[in-house]
């Protein structure tokens, strides 16, 4: 049985930044009040997807497509959007990492990840996770991940059409694995097809293809490193067999799911991987 209660784990704490792993079941009473992000400056790296209103921000639906930012003591209220609630790795930044980042205050736009830096995020929480992992390697790898994911700064997004965009993020992000028509997402929008399309490649950065393909490649990762068969990942996103998941996947990341998942558990691998993500 999952536990009611949130945990926070800390993976790596270093002079100029902490980085950890956050899980809170929809049971948690986080889910029903207001939340503080605390001191620090906070870059979360979405794993499930949940709609995040901070304050005096509009809500917008936080999916492993992007990363999440959060000035310190910046208040918020979250919502669950399935039965994982939310699970998330962060950084908190040290003033000085902040300054060299050329991140002022204020309230940033919050980064597009590209697959390979949603990647190397996700090796590098797998990495922390080995017993024989290098303290000093992780060290290094953790402000290169950040640097990246920050790296170049994102467009002004446009405001256009920001309720039905967000409205079809959620309900991409809590589909099954099959791509969703698009009739359907401008219908349950209600938009017209051609100015949603036009509205969420301004907002997202993404084609609404794009936006749902990679969703179910990211949603893939896990099971990838659990060691679930490559054929039963496929049937569960919606991919058309092994072969069609696998070349979509190293198209996406540059390397076979079978290749990451070797990489993950191998405490000298891993960091090659993830050096060879962040540099793509």
């Amino acid at each position: 049985m999952t536990s009611a209660a949130a945990t926070i784990r800390t993976l790596l704490r270093t002079d100029d930044l902490t980085v950890g792993e956050f899980v809170c079941p929809p049971d948690d009473p986080r889910w029903r009040h207001e939340n503080d992000i605390g001191e620090g400056f906070h870059v979360v790296f979405p794993w499930t997807p949940v709609h995040i209103a901070r304050r005096s921000m509009p809500g917008l639906v936080a999916t492993p497509n992007h990363a999440v930012l959060y000035p310190p003591r910046l208040r918020f209220h979250r919502r669950h959007l399935t039965s994982e609630g939310d699970h998330c790795l962060f950084a908190v930044l040290s003033p000085a990492l902040c300054a060299h980042l050329g991140l002022a205050a204020g309230r940033p736009p919050d980064p597009v990840l590209t697959p390979a830096v949603w990647l190397a995020q996700r090796l590098l929480a797998a990495y922390l996770g080995l017993p024989g992992h290098d303290p000093a390697v992780a060290a290094e790898l953790a402000p290169a991940l950040v640097a990246a994911a920050l790296r170049p700064p994102p467009p002004e997004a446009s405001a256009a059409g920001g309720g039905a965009v967000e409205q079809t993020k959620e309900l991409m992000a809590t589909s099954s694995g099959a791509l969703v028509p698009l009739a359907q997402i401008a219908r349950e929008a209600h938009y017209s097809r051609f100015h949603l399309l036009r509205a969420f490649h301004a907002r997202t950065g993404y084609t609404l293809h794009q936006y749902h393909l990679h969703l179910r490649l990211r949603r893939a990762v896990d099971p990838v490193l659990a060691g679930v068969p490559l054929a039963d990942v496929a049937f569960r996103l919606g991919f058309q067999g092994h072969s069609h998941f696998t070349a979509r996947f190293r198209r996406a990341f540059g390397e076979t799911p079978s290749a990451v998942r070797s990489a993950a558990a191998d405490a000298a691998a891993a960091p090659r991987l993830i050096r060879r993500m962040l540099a793509a």
